[in-house]
């Protein structure tokens, strides 16, 4: 046996001298009570004192709860077989794009129905995977996530807290959810690389998972920048390809409500008066891919991608159980404390049964006068 808080055995070499200053205060109290009530002479002479058996009792009795409950208060436990603690090692970081393209409806129909949304947009199917295949898939890891468009913006910070990144997913990732106009791909890298200087430990594994129509307004300078920072820092590229390959146009009622009242006369987003179309354009993405030995899905359906064969490995640490026992020395001493208080005073005298019952009736008196 042990103890997970041996400190509060202190206590228990202040117990001796606090019972003898309870004892000393009694005994004054006693004293001045006696003093004040009466003549001392008169008062024990006429007064019936306490038992010096009833008085060890009650004593020893508050002794051993006070013991009982210092021994509590230290928590005894046992050593009990083992227990396992997983330890994420893995850290995650979604880039999303939240561009007008992304509000396309590809994945309109029985797909909006798997995505759990009836706009059934990319990022719809975006947000679906994250929700439902990556966070299922960090266990005890960790995940940000940061949105762009023409700048980025830091959705979410690296987090185990998983009910909360699904609020943040659900509520907060929506289309122009950051700001600007086009897809600045450079910004949404950079950002995700200061995420992990911020909060990653330097021995994480660290994957960025990217989703995208393929929509890019950086220049070559800058995809080559975040391909020799993804190499530098040892991080893996995960991307997933949104939309389909056909051009498709961009319908006004997914846009946020600033577009909506904008086009509110018109059903398809306009530039310069003509309908804006949109396809998945593939070409950097790959590009990205192949520079960086990343992988690349096409998602057209949600099976399409998986992601938990990345993040399987888990640290998992083993170490000795506690078993606590506190409740045991407790009950001892609220049973003591018990038979300090409710002892009686005194033993009860028994009483000799009288002949002529005590009730003063003929048969009594008859039988006193025989």
């Amino acid at each position: 046996m042990h103890f997970l808080n041996p400190q509060a055995l202190w206590l228990l070499a202040v117990l001796p001298p606090l019972g003898a200053l309870a004892v000393w205060f009694a005994y004054k109290r006693k004293d001045q009570f006696i003093k004040d009530f009466g003549e001392a002479r008169l008062v024990n002479r006429n007064s019936r004192h306490l038992e010096a058996s009833r008085y060890l009792l009650k004593g020893i009795s508050v002794l051993i709860a006070a013991i009982a409950l210092i021994v509590a208060v230290a928590r005894p436990a046992f050593e009990k077989g083992y227990t396992e603690i997983p330890v994420g090692t893995v850290d995650v970081i979604a880039i999303v794009d939240v561009s007008r393209s992304m509000a396309v409806q590809d994945y309109k129909g029985p797909l909006a129905g798997q995505t759990g949304y009836t706009g059934g947009t990319r990022l719809d199917m975006a947000r679906y995977l994250i929700l439902n295949d990556v966070v299922p898939a960090l266990k005890y890891n960790r995940l940000g996530v940061v949105s762009y468009a023409g700048e980025s913006n830091p959705q979410a910070f690296l987090s185990d807290d998983l009910p909360a990144l699904k609020w943040v997913l659900k509520r907060a990732l929506t289309i122009a959810s950051a700001p600007g106009e086009g897809s600045e791909l450079g910004k949404a890298f950079n950002l995700a690389f200061e995420l992990f200087d911020l909060d990653s430990d330097n021995n994480h594994r660290k994957v960025i998972v990217l989703f995208s129509d393929g929509g890019n307004d950086a220049g070559l300078e800058a995809l080559n920048d975040i391909v020799k920072q993804l190499r530098e820092r040892n991080i893996e590229l995960v991307i997933a390809g949104l939309g389909k390959t056909t051009p498709a146009a961009i319908p006004v009622s997914q846009l946020p409500e600033q577009d909506r009242w904008q086009f509110r006369d018109q059903e398809w987003y306009q530039v310069d008066g003509e309908v804006a179309m949109s396809a998945l354009e593939e070409n950097t993405l790959l590009w990205l891919k192949n520079a960086t030995g990343g992988r690349y899905v096409r998602v057209v359906n949600p099976s399409d991608f998986h992601i938990g064969n990345l993040l399987g490995r888990i640290e998992v640490k083993r170490k000795k159980g506690e078993q606590e026992v506190f409740f045991y020395p407790l009950l001892v001493s609220v049973l003591f404390f018990g038979i300090a208080v409710f002892a009686p005073r005194e033993r009860k005298e028994k009483t000799e049964p009288d002949d002529n019952h005590g009730d003063g009736s003929l048969l009594g008196l008859n039988r006193r006068k025989r």
